[in-house]
């Protein structure tokens, strides 16, 4: 009888160990994302170098305040703090622009499907950036512009490297599906050779 056979009892425990991370993995992600839980885009700024403290042009980061592009943070609450609290926290006082707070970035606009993000496409490319809780303050560069404003940093821009694997592991659950259909294949040739049906 199948049921008694070794190799098919291995079988249905790898089944169930497959089951259950795949279900974990579906599960924390759609609790703990802050992306869109169908589909959807949202622009980002990938981190790079960050600006030395006085190497900032003076009044850089005020002109980039007010001349720079201002892209809010679109983000969905993760379900887990989707209850309201019970008392408002008292508000945040902005604090005052800081040079300290100046880096390179990358700016992006991020696709993601059921709460997990799968590719990435180009929005204004290399910037020069700050973040506040709420957005994205940033004024788009190129390797002649650093040169003119004096700001040092990785030359050639296309120098950095940048954490792109954080905007396309939404991968890993179709590719964990796919190995678990591959598995089940196998399985059944294994279960069919122990019934001796070949």
């Amino acid at each position: 009888m199948a049921h008694a056979d070794p190799i098919v009892a291995r079988d249905q425990h790898i089944r169930s160990a497959i089951l259950g991370a795949i279900v974990l993995y579906a599960a924390a992600v759609l609790l703990f994302t802050d992306r869109a839980l169908v589909i959807g885009s949202r622009p980002l700024v990938m981190p790079g170098a960050s600006i030395p403290v006085s190497a900032a042009p003076k009044g850089y980061v005020d002109a980039l305040d007010q001349y720079g592009v201002h892209s809010p943070k679109l983000a969905h609450s993760p379900f887990y703090l989707s209850r309201k609290p019970a008392i408002a926290p008292p508000p945040v006082e902005r604090a005052p622009l800081a040079v300290d707070r100046l880096h390179f970035g990358y700016s992006i606009i991020e696709t993601s499907i059921l709460g997990a993000p799968y590719w990435y496409s180009k929005d204004d490319g290399y910037v020069v950036y700050y973040e506040t809780l709420r957005e994205y303050v940033y004024a788009p560069v190129t390797d002649d512009y650093m040169r003119q404003v004096k700001l040092p940093g990785p030359k050639p821009l296309s120098s950095q490297s940048f954490p792109w694997w954080q905007h396309v592991w939404g991968w890993v659950f179709p590719l964990a599906l796919a190995g678990w259909g591959l598995f089940e294949v196998g399985a059944v040739r294994r279960w069919r050779e122990a019934e001796g049906l070949i």
